[in-house]
């Protein structure tokens, strides 16, 4: 706005109708007047399937003779699905009732159905009624994805008939936007993700519990005999970056962010610290990067740290060859790991009838990581087993530890 023309009502009104025109241009627009309703989706599978080789038909649908196959999706939600009523006419036949029919729509990035597939609603109460798919007709919105409109007719009031005919069993799931987790995935890996995201949970629950201090709101280690308070800036950075504890049960109580300024070289002492190679997956610079710190005083006068009446250290990551472990020195990631890592040396179970030494499984989700190996049950199973105590091992391996099993999740998913 200069001093003559005076343009800010036409911005603001411009803004709302923009504001308002986006709206209308939002793909789901037409269908948000649609309730969804879940169902169990059987998708023919055209891999597995035959048709007949000289008329190309399929004699019978899901009996005994059928050559169809199906995916069977679980979880899965149409919108439109209306609610079954029943209309009853009288004619020289005796009392009939209408067909019962109807349209609903399968929401984008899913899979593509077809004529013959099978939709078995889950809120119809006593009874398994299976709706056969008649049409299908495709609608491209703005963005390029594809929307089906399904017309739909009851045809079994049972669904056991189908279940001979099932070669594969998928799960819907709600993704999240900007990831590249599918919308339907095997039953099998999805499973495993659940355990994964279970056990990640519970560590970002750990971790807050152990760590989290509300007098300074943000993650501090406590490091004994000494009482030492030790805040690091770095693994803030690496739980913010990574958002290490989105969807914990305690997360939405919790905002993670920097309590001191910082300093002008952050991203790039960031970039030369093990948290960096970690991310990158760089296990061969990772015994070169920075692991060693050292501690100083916090007097960041104004900061929330500056009124309490216990000392508070701050770390600053030093090389790695100059790293010596004294009383104001610690070592973040252990030299130990880092060499079982590039030696490929996983842990192994042993027989707890055996007195033997206890192997520390929870290594091979680390280890595995960088192999990109997939993880066991006994391995899954180990964390719960950790004795979770304020110590620098636990500190930093519980974010690597979610960090890796998120990836894992992803993988699965993907």
């Amino acid at each position: 706005m200069g001093k003559i023309l005076n343009t800010t009502y036409q911005e603001t009104v411009d803004g709302i109708t923009t504001f308002h025109n986006n709206l209308i241009k939002n793909p789901f627009y037409q269908w948000t007047n649609l309730k969804p309703s879940k169902c169990t989706y059987y998708n023919i599978n055209k891999s597995f399937s035959s048709l007949d080789p000289g008329s190309k038909i399929a004699y019978d649908n899901i009996g005994s003779d059928s050559p169809l196959r199906f995916n069977r999706i679980y979880d899965l939600f149409i919108y439109g699905f209306d609610r079954i009523e029943v209309n009853m006419e009288l004619d020289e036949m005796g009392l009939e009732a209408d067909k019962i029919e109807g349209d609903c729509y399968l929401m984008p990035n899913m899979f593509v159905p077809t004529e013959g597939d099978y939709i078995e609603v889950d809120h119809i109460k006593d009874q398994t009624w299976l709706f056969i798919v008649k049409d299908v007709q495709r609608d491209t919105l703005d963005n390029g994805a594809n929307v089906y409109k399904l017309s739909y007719k009851l045809e079994y009031n049972t669904n056991l008939n189908i279940q001979d005919h099932v070669v594969q069993n998928y799960r819907a799931i709600q993704v999240r936007e900007g990831t590249n987790i599918e919308s339907i995935v095997r039953c099998e890996d999805y499973d495993i993700a659940k355990i994964m995201d279970e056990k990640a949970v519970m560590l970002k629950t750990y971790f807050s519990n152990l760590f989290y201090l509300p007098c300074v709101q943000t993650f501090i280690f406590k490091s004994l005999p000494y009482d030492f308070r030790i805040y690091d800036p770095f693994l803030i950075e690496f739980l913010i970056r990574n958002k290490i504890l989105d969807n914990g049960e305690d997360s939405h109580y919790i905002h993670v962010c920097h309590m001191l300024e910082p300093k002008a070289t952050f991203d790039i002492d960031y970039d030369d610290t093990f948290f960096r190679c970690f991310e990158k997956k760089q296990l061969d610079k990772l015994i070169l990067s920075n692991r060693y710190a050292e501690l100083s005083d916090i007097k960041a006068y104004g900061s929330i740290f500056a009124g309490r009446y216990e000392t508070y250290y701050k770390l600053d990551y030093i090389s790695c060859t100059n790293g010596t472990i004294g009383l104001h020195t610690l070592c973040a990631f252990r030299d130990e790991l880092i060499y079982q890592a590039q030696e490929h040396r996983l842990e192994k179970e042993c027989n707890e009838d055996i007195n033997e030494t206890k192997p520390e499984l929870w290594k091979n989700i680390i280890i595995k990581y960088f192999y990109d190996e997939p993880l066991t049950t006994a391995e899954l199973d180990s964390l719960d087993g950790l004795k979770f105590e304020e110590s620098v091992l636990a500190f930093y391996m519980i974010p690597l530890l979610i960090f890796c099993l998120e990836r894992f999740i992803e993988k699965a998913l993907r």
